[in-house]
């Protein structure tokens, strides 16, 4: 029997994709030092300078480009005649976004994500005398976050516990980078790189069950209302990993994270000796629970998941850990290897590839309502999202440009707004805590949103919301003092969103997650620091958005769009 460390390396090792084989362009670097050794076994070397520039090159792919795979189901889903027009507009927006990031320039997201590298180090793998391989590889990842200009997100606690606050503050750097090392035989190292944002890890989660999850109804059930809970606010379309049992909750929730990065597709569709191993008839009842739910690809429909992965550990008699962790429509994760012959990384989606699939499934100029403006190479080419008909709505006219508005509809937004997350949102109640003077900014309409850095000649670095339920604590404070009249974010919200909105007469709108770079590219004028530039990614902005195609997702009556999807499971 093979225990779960073991059945991870062999699935890594293969770097399957579903059914398919991934392929590996080689970095032109030396390949590593080979010395022998007395009993006949050969050891590699890799120099450190290699890693570093293994890893960042690893962190440039997959903060740009997409898999192949992911980008077929986007495309097939959105030519498929059982899409609603809600959402090909997210998923066609998506699709417009990977074409817009595979320029280069733009992020694919603009929560770039935590750092993450995992690593199985051969035992005759060794490094170079006095070389911290670990250190290389961190160095090598972080230097392509300064590079690329990508979104620098993790905070450090800072001051001590006699402080009347626990205080924290960006690192700046996006340090530290997250990584877990395997040990195994051989002489190769495999990695799996991945960039996990806030919003699809915030959506891991562990149950502690019995056995009795085992009776058909019973798991039936469960699935569905773990589905049903996750709602829309990490960005689907969702590839689903669910992991039954594991010899503790850590191998539980360390299996379901890698199962969503597709790491354990490798494993065998069943198990005559009581290895790890996948389940595809489970599979399919949580993809058919995802079609179910009635969430879709953000805005309702059928297509809330692209993929499932269910996993089958072993565990102790008396403990029945259950995991799910799911990967968002930014679904970047990505192999490498190093062996004797050199070094290797996975191959993603370029421009022309991301093309060649939209016109297999016959996605182009006069289907699905589809205008097609050109051949640039940037994303501005296909227009696939189709909001020509939406109502435009002015934000400079106040409350009257949507105290009319009815929830469920879709519209066009423009005007000036600001930039603030949570961290100026404490602040914000600090202030008026102490009753001190809010800034005059306050007034406007706020975004959830911290952008990635300004690459030149554009007016803002890729941009789109982040999770908007984080903020509804605060809403009903604000809003009675006149504080972020109207908000702009992603996914659904508490029922203290719908309350507040009727009272104050505020509205909720909700943007496409997970199209941050063609966002910025079509719909920011422009972008500047307001306020706060202590706060880094969270500082505040004063931004002019043109045309951005939102969700009315809770009006100034308080009916809730969100609220009325989730009664509506088939």
């Amino acid at each position: 029997m093979k225990n779960f460390s073991h059945a991870t390396r062999e699935s890594v090792a293969l770097a399957m994709d579903g059914k398919s084989q991934l392929a590996f362009d080689r970095l032109s670097l030396v390949s590593p030092r080979q010395e022998a050794l007395g009993d006949g076994r050969t050891i590699i070397i890799p120099e450190a300078e290699s890693l570093t520039k293994l890893s960042e090159e690893a962190v440039r792919r997959m903060s740009f480009f997409l898999r192949t795979s992911f980008i077929e189901d986007i495309a097939s889903a959105f030519a498929s005649q059982t899409a609603s027009s809600y959402e090909r507009l997210a998923l066609g927006s998506l699709l417009e976004n990977a074409l817009c990031s595979a320029g280069g320039v733009l992020p694919l997201c603009q929560d770039t994500g935590t750092a993450t590298a995992y690593v199985w180090k051969g035992e005759r793998v060794l490094p170079q005398q006095d070389a911290d391989l670990e250190a290389a590889i961190e160095h090598g990842m972080l230097r392509a976050w300064n590079k690329h200009l990508l979104r620098n997100s993790q905070v450090a606690p800072r001051g001590n516990s006699s402080q009347k606050l626990l205080l924290e503050t960006n690192t700046g750097t996006n340090e530290p980078v997250y990584q877990e090392w395997f040990s195994c035989p051989g002489s190769a190292m495999h990695f799996l790189f991945v960039a996990k944002g806030g919003g699809s890890s915030n959506k891991t989660a562990l149950y502690q069950e019995t056995k009795r999850i085992l009776e058909p109804a019973r798991l039936a059930e469960f699935i569905d209302n773990a589905v049903r809970n996750l709602g829309v606010s990490a960005c689907p379309p969702y590839t689903l990993a669910l992991v039954l049992g594991g010899q503790g909750p850590e191998e539980s929730v360390l299996a379901a994270r890698l199962a969503a990065t597709g790491a354990l597709d490798g494993l065998p569709l069943d198990s005559s000796d009581g290895s790890p191993c996948r389940d595809s008839h489970l599979e399919t009842l949580v993809l058919d629970s995802a079609r179910r739910s009635a969430w879709g690809a953000q805005f309702g429909g059928r297509f809330m998941a692209r993929a499932a992965r269910v996993v089958r550990l072993s565990r102790h008699a008396a403990s029945f850990p259950v995991a799910l962790a799911i990967s968002c429509s930014a679904h970047r994760q990505l192999y490498a290897r190093v062996d004797a012959s050199g070094y290797y990384i996975e191959r993603l989606a370029s421009d022309s590839d991301i093309r060649n699939i939209l016109a297999t499934h016959r996605i182009g100029a006069g289907t699905h309502g589809i205008v097609d403006t050109g051949t640039a190479s940037d994303g501005e080419s296909i227009a696939l999202a189709d909001t020509a008909a939406l109502e435009q709505v002015n934000l400079a006219d106040g409350p009257s440009a949507w105290r009319n508005l009815k929830a469920g509809s879709m519209v066009r937004l423009s005007g000036t707004v600001v930039l603030a997350r949570d961290a100026a949102h404490a602040r914000i109640a600090s202030m008026i805590e102490k009753n001190e003077t809010l800034p005059d900014w306050s007034r406007y309409p706020v975004y959830y949103a911290g952008p990635t850095g300004t690459p030149q000649g554009y007016a803002s670095g890729s941009l789109g919301p982040t999770t908007s339920k984080r903020m509804d604590s605060y809403l009903d404070s604000f809003m009675g003092r006149g504080i972020f009249p109207c908000s702009i974010g992603k996914g659904e919200r508490s029922p203290a969103c719908a309350q507040a909105c009727a009272q104050h007469g505020g509205v909720y709108f909700a943007a496409v997650g997970g199209a941050a770079a063609i966002a910025a590219k079509r719909h920011v004028r422009s972008s500047r620091i307001l306020d706060w530039e202590d706060l880094g990614m969270e500082a505040i902005r004063l931004v002019e958005l043109v045309d951005l195609p939102v969700l009315v997702a809770c009006d100034s009556e308080g009916n809730d769009y969100y609220e009325r999807l989730s009664r509506q499971r088939t």
